[in-house]
């Protein structure tokens, strides 16, 4: 009879773990389209973005990589997610989806947030990754234009801007978007789609993703990336506000300085979506570091 209780009670705990797992894999944030064939190479999107930012890049890639782009739920999509640590959580499930997939000598390209999660992930895991490449995507967000924020400053305009976020009407928000748009692309006609893609959001996951970003600080994780990384930087939007471009390079070269081995180099003419404004500079610099030993 103890046996028999015994058996009983292993048969449902396997049950139970079957089942918290299958909970686990349906609340995975992170999702994935193939294209292509070849060496891996991730792409992740940025901020209220879904992967189709990336079609030029897919597009130039496809013929020579086998190309994982990622879709976060809540970007580009109205699906939600319960996270304390949305971002964390993230960068965890990356890990665990190249590990899982037994993927080798993987690239990992991201855009703004996505190349902030690429930064955190190779820190988190020195070896699993061939290469990093961050477009516009540094250590720390806040500092770009505010080098002397404090963490408690930082807290308080995150909060601010979540409010701001969430009470904001859907018309309001829809103009808000056009205009922030405005100043991240210098490019007329490619505005208009990823205006549509922050709409498209679910506002409560970016809402929590950025405030993440104001308050997550990993200039001090960089001394643990052995992976050589390409650091993309743009800009050409700050001018207006008195920036200059030697301004923004010696920022992001001091934010990349503790990376073993990294070069940054920043765009002339392009704002935030570097890719759209300057295509042929993008790949001249992409296609280099991924042909450099």
């Amino acid at each position: 009879m103890k046996n028999l209780f015994l058996k009983l009670s292993a048969a449902l705990l396997s049950i139970a773990l079957i089942m918290m797992a299958a909970k686990a894999k349906s609340e995975n944030i992170l999702s994935t389209t193939i294209v292509g064939k070849g060496q891996p190479m991730i792409l992740i999107h940025g901020m209220s973005c879904s992967a189709d930012v990336w079609n030029e890049v897919t597009e130039h890639y496809k013929n020579d990589y086998e190309i994982h782009l990622v879709t976060l739920k809540g970007f580009g999509n109205k699906e939600s997610v319960e996270s304390e640590h949305f971002l964390k959580e993230v960068r965890d499930e990356l890990i665990d989806y190249v590990k899982t997939n037994q993927l080798k000598n993987t690239i990992l390209m991201g855009h703004s947030m996505g190349g902030f999660l690429s930064l955190w992930a190779a820190s988190e895991e020195p070896n699993l990754f061939a290469k990093i490449i961050s477009v516009d995507g540094i250590p720390y967000f806040p500092a770009i234009q505010m080098p002397g924020l404090t963490p408690e400053r930082a807290q308080n305009m995150a909060q601010q801007m979540q409010a701001n976020m969430k009470n904001v009407s859907e018309d309001a928000f829809a103009q808000q978007q056009k205009m922030i748009i405005a100043g991240m692309i210098a490019t007329p006609d490619k505005r208009e789609q990823v205006v549509e893609m922050g709409i498209n959001s679910n506002r409560t996951v970016t809402t929590q993703a950025y405030g993440e970003m104001y308050t997550t600080d990993i200039r001090s994780e960089m001394s643990k990336v052995k992976t050589p990384v390409l650091v993309l930087g743009a800009w050409a939007a700050y001018e207006q506000y008195g920036s200059t471009k030697q301004a923004v390079e010696s920022n992001y070269e001091a934010q990349c300085k503790d990376i073993e081995n990294v070069k940054v180099a920043v765009a002339d003419e392009a704002y935030h979506f570097i890719f759209y404004d300057e295509p042929k500079w993008f790949f001249n610099q992409v296609d280099s570091f991924l042909a450099s030993k």
